[in-house]
């Protein structure tokens, strides 16, 4: 269990207009529009905002951004896992290294996750009680990836920024 005070060394995706997105007070929140999140996808994220929301890590009005805990010699393989084809040929993408306060990260697993996810673009409801979001991921779901779910970025976490390589397809 780690301290209050605590920052973790997270990595996220995001392409690359997200540098511009800061606020005047050097915050980043997603917005749904800005991510392009709707229909069957939104409810999926919904529901994880909500959960935020009901612990006290977010109002839930703008879109969680997702993290992770990972070997950064791995980040580029890693991000082909996440991102499709589509999204990777259709925008420019950065890595964001960030250290963020341990009491602002909500980790779950993403396996978990996605089945919830697919789950609601086929059914387009959520059938879940969300338990999953408050245990502890390492605990509960050893083979599963962790992510950590951010209710916002703040500039100042950022420790580097450089430019997503992606590894030819084989």
């Amino acid at each position: 269990m780690s301290r209050s005070g605590e920052t973790i060394r997270l990595f996220t995706f995001q392409r690359t207009p997200v540098l511009d997105l800061f606020d005047a007070d050097g915050c980043y929140r997603p917005t749904w529009q800005g991510t392009g999140i709707a229909g069957r996808l939104r409810i999926a994220y919904e529901f994880v905002g909500r959960h935020m929301c009901e612990i006290g890590l977010s109002d839930s009005l703008t879109p969680p951004v997702w993290t992770f805990e990972a070997d950064p010699g791995e980040l580029d393989l890693f991000a082909t896992m996440l991102l499709s084809d589509h999204e990777l040929s259709q925008s420019d993408y950065v890595t964001l290294e960030l250290s963020v306060p341990e009491n602002l990260i909500l980790r779950t697993s993403y396996g978990a996750w996605c089945e919830l996810y697919f789950s609601c673009l086929e059914t387009g409801r959520i059938e879940d009680d969300g338990k999953w979001l408050a245990c502890s991921p390492v605990d509960e779901y050893p083979s599963h990836t962790t992510q950590a779910i951010l209710p916002f970025v703040l500039k100042k976490w950022i420790l580097s920024v450089e430019s997503l390589k992606v590894p030819p397809l084989d």
